[in-house]
């Protein structure tokens, strides 16, 4: 259906200029308010932050394509990263703690005015869930006198400012989703804005309390968007009941892997997440495969970690996490799978799904080698210097674990099986799979980053031991155990669809 859009001039470059003068011109305000009537910085900031944040959500209504909208995002990307740096528009970024929030809000809007344009809507939803749902929950969190204050990840949260989030959100959602029910290209009653509210302001809720350094500045409007967009999708295919089924297990089961210690706060949030958006975008056939890692790559994990105390194998602790799977861990293993099933939700292609399996299967592919290795009663080799290394160590192979790495792969894709997939495709998987963990020792025996130990010497990949950080002193410092398993994910969903 036509978005109703006011352009009020010929030629869009004009309206692009005032607009984005406009804008600017609020940020100089808000630094003259700040200076001459001694506004608070956070103040301040929140103004620029509700601001810019309504401004850019009219975009849709003013601009026909995303051009203008996407170089106005690059532009201020750019702009409050070098603000950012150079301490500059302290009104615009600065708070009391460290944040990049104002880099990841553009980011935000640069990827759902590439991406989302076509679903005007959802895009506006997504911008104001960060504009508004946001800045009240921080402002109801500083205004109580005595918060109760949790963190999941990194960013400390209350609980009072998760519940003004959440409220805040389903009002955004079911506003103007009433206001813009015309352009919403699904036929839907009233009666279901309600469910529909809450489950956006939910994800949106989950993401914002699930951040570091004001990354929810870029979770929350995606998520929200995507969140927004399946929710309507099931329900105009009539799958919604079972969608919501999933929602409410899903949630319980999350909850007892956090009591169960298999998931830390912040991979239990994400890979509640992860899960709604995978069921919530291709139903069973999706999200089977990822059911069997995470359960099996558990428990085989819990008995390693009880074997590992009752053998006192410290090296073990040298090179690994915790068994409790932390936010990073689960888009580590999950985060490509995640993606690839989103593109699928808004442009099935067939062969999108064997990517699917072919980054789930290298994930678990990873993960048993390294669990299952640990049971041989010889140490590995490494994979380019052959020569003996503790277990655990990045870059370490052994027969027992080769074993784990095809058995996991194997089972990812007779899992696709389960679902019609042919036997030929299967065999695909199985040997991505297996590839992409080979990659994953590879990179994490050559440029994966090392540290010793500055107060007994150890060999590490901790940033910290002893309670001491440690010093960098082999591979590229960015490149972490996290990182190589991203790497390793990402090579199973290419490799499969190149065999």
């Amino acid at each position: 259906m036509y978005f109703p859009r006011y352009t009020p001039f010929s030629n869009e470059w004009i309206s692009f200029g005032l607009f984005f003068l406009l804008i600017l011109t609020l940020i100089g305000i808000s630094e003259l308010i700040k200076s001459k009537y001694k506004w608070p910085v956070e103040r301040s900031r929140k103004f620029v932050h509700v601001i810019v944040g309504i401004l850019i959500s009219i975009c849709p209504f003013i601009f026909t394509s995303p051009r203008q909208p996407v170089i106005l995002a690059v532009i201020f990307i750019i702009i409050n990263t070098t603000a950012l740096k150079s301490k500059h528009f302290k009104a615009m970024h600065a708070t009391e703690r460290k944040t990049y929030g104002t880099i990841y809000f553009p980011i935000a809007f640069l990827i759902l005015s590439l991406f989302w344009w076509s679903r005007p809507v959802s895009l506006i939803i997504g911008t104001l869930l960060m504009t508004f749902a946001d800045t009240a929950a921080s402002t109801v969190g500083n205004m109580v006198k005595n918060p109760r204050r949790y963190r999941l990840w990194a960013d400390y949260k209350t609980i009072e400012g998760s519940v003004a989030m959440f409220i805040t959100s389903f009002i955004i959602v079911a506003l103007i989703t009433i206001c813009l029910r015309p352009f919403i290209p699904f036929n839907f009653t009233l009666s279901h804005i309600p469910g529909l509210a809450g489950f956006v302001a939910l994800v949106a809720a989950m993401a914002e309390s699930n951040s570091k350094d004001g990354s929810d500045n870029f979770s929350v409007p995606l998520f929200g968007s995507i969140a927004f967009d399946i929710y309507l999708t099931n329900l105009a295919n009539g799958t919604i009941l079972v969608f919501m089924f999933w929602v409410i297990f899903s949630l319980i089961m999350f909850l007892l892997a956090y009591r169960l210690q298999a998931l830390s706060g912040s991979g239990g949030v994400g890979a509640f997440i992860t899960g709604i958006v995978i069921f919530g975008s291709g139903g069973l056939q999706w999200i089977t495969p990822l059911i069997v890692f995470f359960v099996l790559s558990s428990l085989i994990s819990k008995v390693g970690k009880k074997q590992s105390k009752a053998l006192k194998a410290l090296t073990w602790a040298n090179y690994q996490k915790s068994t409790r799977r932390d936010l990073l861990q689960v888009l580590a293993n999950g985060g490509v799978a995640t993606i690839v099933a989103v593109i699928n939700f808004y442009n099935p292609i067939d062969w999108l799904y064997i990517m699917y399996l072919g980054a789930i299967a290298a994930a678990t592919a990873d993960t048993w080698a390294t669990e299952i290795g640990f049971f041989s009663t010889n140490d590995p080799k490494h994979i380019l210097t052959l020569k003996s290394v503790p277990k655990g160590t990045s870059g370490g192979v052994s027969l027992l674990g080769t074993l784990g790495t095809i058995i996991g792969a194997a089972l990812i894709g007779l899992s696709g099986l389960i679902f019609g997939l042919d036997w030929h495709y299967a065999i695909l998987i199985t040997l991505a799979g297996f590839i992409g963990s080979l990659v994953d020792s590879l990179l994490g025996g050559s440029v994966q980053s090392r540290f010793r130990c500055q107060s007994c010497g150890t060999i590490t990949e901790n940033h910290i031991h002893c309670f001491k950080p440690t010093h960098h002193f082999a591979g590229i410092l960015w490149i972490d155990n996290d990182m190589v398993n991203l790497l390793c994910t990402l090579s199973g969903a290419l490799i499969v669809i190149n065999l």
